[in-house]
């Protein structure tokens, strides 16, 4: 039977509409697909069809402020596994594992997973030792490859590490300067972009991507490394010595806040800082704060001075004791100085003389004082982790007010407390204590330089220079006289305050010099000292005193007060374990004249013996061997025209290794001669066949 033509006709626009909108739909989903979602499908598909391996920059490195080298980073290999090329995943995990001391069953499971969402590649071990790359590569392992990292090596290990700081897995900074400085340092990584299957293996013939990292920047501090070592190996002897729980030694420039040495002990090796307590990372000289005790009088007495409630002549009576409040507070010096002037006061350190002296000038004043030292505030200084100290104005009444005037009942933090001496050695002008110098590219050319003006004026030039005096009056004639420097004018401050642990104290002493026109401003704490006697002027004075005198000869700053000597003898100098020319030039100094006798390059024996008076003009007989020295720090001898053989001869005899360029004679050096630097330091010499005499 015939199917009438209106029905055809209306299946024919039930398809005809059917197609419509299925034509739209489709339209609507290729719409959605290319340019809604168009991008973020490009990206996955991109993602699916490429690796894409990032590659690390190089870490700029850390030198002092002469270019030695503090931290650096290395080249290692870090193991990476393509899990779709690993056939026998159980006997590759059982290899590695043994190879690289990890758990073989929890490296299984990783490669087992990594295979089944078709990981391209994964990590195994990063930055690998070379004993156990040359393990891995003698295995073969189909699957197996390396990428190169870069580590970061602390050359010094444990020296300087509370400045320095440490870095992560990822290089990236954790503490220190190599956390504040990170965005210099890290550098901006690059990449591979290479083309891979649907098994995540890489096509032999697909098309590679090449995007080179940019290096990172390198950071030059403030630090000397030779004075750093000089203040570490001070720090360590004196908490053998004394048996103490810690210390902390600042070295700072009081012109410009520059940080030349900042130590504390116990520390830590950054190379290894994770097999170290977490308390060790601390950074005392900035984080921990504590009751200054007497050094804390430098701020007292400033502000008397500045005030005018005080003149140096005024006189004191000390009984022992001062009532205050109906509280009785004592002198260290049972039965009391008596009668004596402030400079007196300052010179022994008399609790009851600066309790009156705070007395007449008032809470409000002094405590502007106290603020205007910066006091209860960070510092600024560029390392993490600074404490503010504790001083609550709302909470001082009168007896407090009494307690503060010799550092008890205020809590300082060491940066502070050498911030307040660093004035006072500044002429009243304050500085911000900082331990960068500039940031510098590869070639060594300065990208950034950092500089600080003075902060503030705290006190008037003419109150800065009758502080200088009184200070140095100290060591001259009061509790200081550990600080005494032969030849130097120095200014200095002892402490020592009780802690709330009955029988234990915290030492200190804290100085500057040269006096006229100080260059090095010195603060010594030795926390819990054993002992019978304990005073920082006995405890912490003999270490400032080392670390103050090396440090100015290291410097070459020489003594302002010329020694009375006899014109007609002299003492003999102590020439043993020396450079034989840098004996030579010593004796030539001293009106003396030398013979050599024996081969070698250093002094192992000397006629007369050392400190003997001798007239000038005699001879002093030098015994040499081919034996090294252990001085420490080394001068740099002049190898000018010296071949190879002997100036080989004499680095290796000092204790310095050399870097050679060149044969013939030697025509220049570096570092020059004369400098100090320290044991194993590399000195780069070029010879040449035709000696530059």
């Amino acid at each position: 039977m015939a199917v009438p033509q209106i029905v055809i006709k209306r299946r024919l626009v039930v398809l005809l509409l059917f197609s419509l909108v299925l034509s739209f739909a489709l339209l609507g989903r290729v719409f959605w697909i290319q340019f809604v979602r168009g991008e973020e499908l490009k990206n996955r598909a991109v993602g699916q069809w490429t690796s894409d391996v990032p590659i690390e920059p190089k870490r700029g490195d850390i030198c002092d402020r002469n270019n030695n080298p503090l931290a650096i980073s290395a080249t290692v290999d870090t193991v990476v596994a393509s899990p779709p090329d690993i056939e026998d995943i159980e006997k590759t995990a059982a290899l590695l594992s043994d190879a690289l001391d990890m758990d073989q069953e929890e490296l299984e499971k990783t490669l087992s997973e990594a295979k089944t969402e078709k990981k391209g590649a994964i990590y195994i071990k990063r930055k690998i030792t070379d004993e156990e790359s040359e393990a891995i590569r003698n295995l073969n392992l189909k699957g197996i490859y390396f990428t190169k990292e870069n580590k970061r090596f602390y050359p010094e290990r444990n020296l300087c590490s509370h400045v320095l700081g440490f870095t992560g897995i990822d290089s990236q900074g954790l503490d220190g300067v190599e956390l504040i400085y990170d965005k210099y340092l890290k550098g901006n990584p690059g990449r591979i972009v290479s083309e891979k299957d649907a098994l995540s293996r890489k096509l032999p013939f697909g098309v590679d991507k090449y995007v080179p990292p940019e290096d990172g920047l390198n950071l030059v501090l403030t630090i000397d490394k030779i004075i750093q070592h000089i203040a570490e190996r001070e720090l360590e002897k004196a908490l053998a010595e004394h048996k103490a729980k810690r210390g902390t030694i600042i070295v700072m420039d009081p012109k410009n806040g520059e940080i030349l040495a900042m130590s504390n002990k116990p520390d830590y090796d950054p190379n290894i800082y994770s097999e170290f307590s977490q308390q060790l990372w601390r950074n005392a000289a900035i984080s921990d704060a504590y009751e200054p005790g007497s050094t804390f009088k430098i701020v007292t007495a400033s502000a008397a001075l500045e005030e005018g409630v005080v003149r140096p002549e005024d006189k004191f009576y000390d009984p022992g004791y001062v009532m205050v409040s109906g509280v009785r507070i004592g002198c260290w010096y049972h039965g009391g100085h008596g009668s004596q002037t402030f400079i007196q006061i300052v010179e022994n350190s008399c609790n009851p003389g600066f309790v009156d002296v705070a007395m007449k000038l008032g809470k409000d004043r002094f405590m502007k004082y106290i603020k205007g030292f910066g006091f209860g505030e960070a510092t600024g200084i560029d390392l993490p982790g600074e404490a503010l100290g504790l001083i609550d104005p709302s909470k001082v009444g009168p007896v407090e007010l009494a307690t503060i005037s010799f550092g008890q009942g205020i809590s300082v933090t060491p940066i502070q407390l050498i911030s307040a001496l660093a004035t006072i050695a500044n002429d009243g002008k304050m500085v911000q204590p900082h331990v960068a110098k500039a940031v510098t590219d590869k070639d060594g050319k300065i990208v950034q330089e950092f500089s600080f003006e003075p902060l503030r004026q705290v006190i008037s030039y003419d109150t800065a220079q009758e502080m200088k005096t009184i200070l140095e009056s100290v060591v001259t004639n009061g509790t200081g006289g550990k600080g005494k420097i032969e030849g130097y004018r120095v200014g200095g401050k002892t402490g020592t305050a009780e802690k709330y642990s009955p029988g234990k104290y915290v030492v200190s002493y804290e100085g500057f010099a040269p006096c006229d026109d100080p260059k090095l401003a010195i603060l010594v704490i030795i926390d819990e000292p054993s002992g019978d006697v304990i005073y920082g002027g006995t405890i912490a004075g003999p270490v400032f005193q080392k670390v103050m005198a090396d440090s100015l000869n290291y410097l070459g700053i020489k003594p302002e007060i010329p020694q009375a000597e006899d014109s007609d003898s002299v003492k003999v100098p102590d020439l043993r374990n020396l450079f034989i020319e840098d004996a030579k030039k010593i004796l030539i100094q001293k009106g003396l004249s030398s013979r050599v006798e024996g081969e070698g390059y250093v002094v192992t024996e000397q006629a007369p013996l050392p400190g003997v008076e001798v007239k000038k003009d005699s001879t002093v007989i030098l015994k040499v061997s081919d034996s090294r020295t252990n001085k420490d720090p080394v001068t740099i001898p002049d190898l000018k025209g010296r071949t190879v053989k002997e100036a080989t001869d004499i680095i290796n005899a000092i204790g310095l290794n050399i870097e050679i360029a060149g044969s013939g004679y030697a025509v220049k050096q570096n570092p020059l001669p004369g400098v100090g630097v320290s044991l194993g330091t590399t000195v780069k010499v070029e010879f040449s066949q035709t000696p530059n005499m």
